[in-house]
């Protein structure tokens, strides 16, 4: 036994202290588990009556960067006097920093606690014992941020060539050699394919999520049950739809770095959390054309540009989106910006059920408590605008028709290329459980009654395809003769297909934003007027001046003129309508 270990030591108890970083290790590193629980046996060894385990912090980092119970209970054992050692295998299971390490050492020493490890017996209160115990401590920490640093260096050599480390998304598979591929399945490249087909059409996430709900189409996903990743497919939910539509990798690039680590001090100590987004124009690492894509780059640029310009943002200072286009009545709403502060106007509505639009700009108002800046009705501008935009349009309206019938039979086309590709995979699918059932032995009926089950299931899976599939086509058939000349009559005359009660009103909003990036509005006096300043999307910059109604003015008003008029009229004719039955008029009103 060793001289540092006094009687006074041996009256207190002996803390082992157990710890294991990872639960990887904690599964598969047993010897190690049973060389530090076998330090128990060693501190009876050395006359140690009392023994403590201290086993809580199994599958923790002792890095500093989570926290740890068991030895938070080490450290306020040894505060408390009762601790006459504490036996840990190495320096490096006690503590991996500095600052813990050399904590625990001085609180070891205040209360005459020996350290003991497979090395030997230290005592903190000695010179000489205290500057070994620092220097483990120090290499304990050295060795492993040089673990951490040969890792992420190799890691990054990976990253830098383009090679795939971690989950391919799905529509892809990895290679062995670490390249990515897109997945054989016609199926799930059909299904990845008419996400992006649908955004661009309805240029919005949520009405590819409705789309999709609407008829009942699956979108497959990756699913990790306690085991290996497997391929299910499920009506897709916005998170899915969105997260496709984000992922670069579906246009053929591979990009490190769009999400980061950040670290911030909480109670002293340094807490990370992951999955912080970063802008495009600091990742880390982007290799275009790396893989066969979905789409391509600039494509993907667009419809991430899309989604940005879907995003409203309140009218704040400087936001440059106009927002999704939705179903209410004012049709420039996300698009005029006030010529005066430079916020977005808001939108109001009034009048019978809620229909009449009025924009004005109030940010002044939340913000500072000022004045409301300027304030319009809004049916005379959008009129004036639409007028303006239609009048732009005029020259490719036929060429708008043919896209919207070719875009109609390409819709059906992928909703029944879809059912199809699905029939597909469930026939094969039913055909592989009829196959098993066929070669199983009747008398097993265990497992004949299993298979047989199974079966039933596939067939009326298949049986429910087949009915979709056979009711979507009748409404299918393509355009007759006549339809496609109404189209074209439509696509000539914009006009009447703008003011047609079936077109939406999302649809129109649409039309706007395409071509308008956004209008800067102001009020002019003295005639009323509302300025327009149109900031086309080909950048060029126009201007409309609309005449603004005056107070107590509006489209439910008669003009004083007419009014004066009928006080005149009033007076030399008499209104038949209002004349008593039966009573003839004073006068007659002879010609004009």
């Amino acid at each position: 036994m060793s001289e540092k270990i006094q009687p006074s030591h041996l009256q207190r108890d002996a803390y082992v202290y157990i710890r294991q970083s990872t639960m990887h290790q904690v599964r598969n590193n047993l010897e190690s588990q049973r060389r530090q629980y076998d330090l128990a046996r060693r501190a009876e060894r050395l006359g140690f009556v009392r023994v403590e385990v201290i086993d809580d912090d199994l599958g923790r980092s002792g890095s500093g960067g989570q926290e740890r119970p068991g030895f938070v209970r080490l450290v306020g054992a040894v505060c408390g006097g009762g601790v006459g050692a504490v036996l840990a295998l190495e320096a490096s299971r006690l503590a991996r920093n500095n600052r813990d390490w050399h904590h625990l050492i001085d609180l070891c020493a205040m209360a005459e606690t020996l350290v003991i490890d497979h090395d030997g017996v230290y005592d903190p209160r000695v010179l000489n014992d205290r500057l070994l115990l620092g220097l483990k401590g120090t290499l304990s920490e050295f060795e492993l941020g040089l673990l951490r640093q040969r890792a992420q260096e190799a890691l990054a050599q990976m990253i830098r060539r383009g090679e795939v480390l971690w989950q391919a998304p799905i529509g892809y598979i990895r290679t062995e050699d670490n390249r990515m591929e897109m997945s054989p399945d016609r199926q799930v490249q059909d299904a990845i394919g008419g996400v992006f087909q649908k955004f661009t059409e309805l240029g919005s996430v949520r009405q590819v999520l409705l789309w999709y709900r609407q008829n009942q189409l699956p979108l497959p996903t990756l699913e990790c049950d306690q085991g290996p990743w497997r391929e299910v497919w499920r009506l897709p939910v916005y998170n899915r739809v969105m997260s496709i539509l984000k992922n670069p990798t579906y246009a053929g690039a591979f990009v490190y770095g769009r999400r980061e680590r950040r670290t911030v001090i909480v109670d002293g100590r340094a807490r990370k959390s992951d999955g912080h987004l970063v802008p495009p124009d600091q990742w880390e690492v982007v290799i275009r054309d790396h893989h066969p894509g979905y789409i391509d780059w600039e494509t993907y640029v667009r419809n991430q540009r899309q989604i940005e310009t879907n995003i409203a943002m309140g009218g704040r200072m400087g936001a440059s989106s106009s927002g999704a286009a939705k179903s209410g009545p004012a049709l420039l709403a996300g698009l005029l910006r006030c010529g005066r502060c430079g916020r977005k106007l808001h939108v109001g509505y009034s009048g019978r059920k809620g229909r009449v639009p009025r924009y004005y700009c109030r940010g002044a108002h939340l913000n500072h408590g000022g004045e409301w800046c300027i304030s319009f009705g809004g049916l005379r501008v959008d009129q004036a605008v639409t007028q303006a935009v239609l009048e732009a349009l005029e020259p490719i309206h036929v060429q708008a028709a043919i896209e919207a019938s070719r875009q109609l039979q390409e819709q059906e086309d992928q909703r029944h290329r879809a059912l199809r590709l699905a029939l597909e995979k469930a026939e094969f699918e039913a055909g592989r459980i009829r196959r098993q059932y066929d070669a199983a032995d009747p008398e097993n009926r265990l497992v004949a009654g299993e298979l047989e089950g199974r079966l039933e299931q596939a067939l009326r899976q298949v049986r429910d395809l087949e009915d979709r599939l056979e009711a979507a086509k009748r409404p299918a058939d393509p355009l007759i003769e006549s339809q496609r000349q109404r189209l074209m009559e439509l696509g000539c005359d914009v006009r009447r297909a703008w003011d047609h009660p079936a077109a939406p009103v999302a649809l129109k909003k649409r039309v706007l934003r395409t071509v308008l990036v956004e209008i800067v509005a102001d009020l002019l006096d003295d005639p009323a007027r509302v300025s327009l300043r149109f900031h086309w999307a080909g950048g060029v910059h126009t201007h409309l001046l609309i005449p603004k109604n005056r107070t107590g003015q509006h489209r439910h008003t008669t003009d004083r003129e007419v009014m004066d008029l009928m006080r005149d009229l009033a007076k030399v004719c008499d209104d038949p309508r209002c004349r008593p039955s039966g009573r003839t008029p004073r006068r007659s009103c002879g010609p004009w």
